[in-house]
């Protein structure tokens, strides 16, 4: 179970900090934070958060029509290193917020957001995948920090254009949790995925099928004392009961694919 915050509280910076403390302690599994957070871009809300929180997923909206794929992965990755494994990307269609005038059409490139979403997620998996954490060897002896040759471009040719390799290696959860089209981890569409919904909605979506539910919380106060503790009392959701990953949490693995072993290293 998921809330999603799509504005600063009245207090600013400071309530939303408490809201995400309360949030982290009352069970809830993680927090999608909506693009310009009261203003703030969700990467710099969700950083500032990593270190307040302790369990609580923090889950970040960007839309490929208005960011990079590596600009993505870049910041949703150190996220993913600042939380120690709960960070997620929310794939969001398009950015309306931040535009920049083009609507639907995408800053970097021109094709429909059917087939630009998807190949976003895919350039973003595999970017992930370029620098192993296993390559990071720290041999004092040896004096070898990284073993480099393990370094490997993402080359992905699809919609989006993209080498790589990422600046930073693979996260705690081996990857930042998807939710999204295409090869995402979690699908938002459809009768049997997510399904973002009100708080007096939430039974009708699981009525009809969806494996989960992100809720739009506008009076935090009444999600954690009324509406939550009664879900969980019902059984009709599994509070997070304990520090783990956003991927443990949700309790889905690690993608096999990309394998980037073969593709042709950084350095040689």
């Amino acid at each position: 179970m998921g809330v999603r915050l799509r504005d600063v509280p009245s207090g600013g910076v400071a309530e939303l900090a408490r809201a995400a403390s309360a949030l982290d302690a009352s069970g809830t599994g993680f927090v999608v934070f909506g693009t310009q957070v009261g203003g703030l871009d969700p990467s710099t809300v969700a950083s500032f958060l990593a270190r307040r929180t302790s369990g609580l997923g923090l889950v970040v909206e960007a839309a490929p029509q208005r960011d990079h794929p590596y600009n993505i992965a870049r910041r949703v990755a150190s996220l993913d290193h600042l939380t120690r494994g709960r960070a997620g990307w929310w794939v969001l269609s398009d950015d309306d917020s931040t535009e920049l005038g083009l609507g639907v059409r995408s800053s970097w490139v021109d094709a429909p957001r059917s087939t630009r979403n998807p190949d976003a997620v895919t350039a973003v998996r595999a970017l992930w995948r370029t620098w192993p954490a296993a390559a990071v060897v720290g041999d004092v002896e040896s004096n070898i920090f990284t073993r480099a040759e393990d370094i490997r471009y993402a080359d992905h040719r699809g919609v989006f254009a993209t080498a790589g390799p990422l600046t930073v290696p693979t996260t705690p959860q081996g990857e930042p949790v998807i939710f999204g089209p295409g090869t995402s981890d979690i699908a938002v569409e459809g009768d049997t995925a997510f399904a973002s919904v009100s708080v007096d909605a939430i039974g009708s979506a699981l009525d009809a099928g969806a494996s989960g539910v992100v809720v739009d919380v506008h009076d935090l106060d009444a999600w954690l004392h009324d509406v939550l503790p009664g879900l969980i009392q019902d059984g009709v959701v599994r509070p997070r009961r304990s520090t783990t990953t956003l991927r443990g949490y949700l309790n889905i693995g690690l993608p096999a694919e990309p394998d980037l072993s073969a593709n042709r290293p950084v350095y040689t």
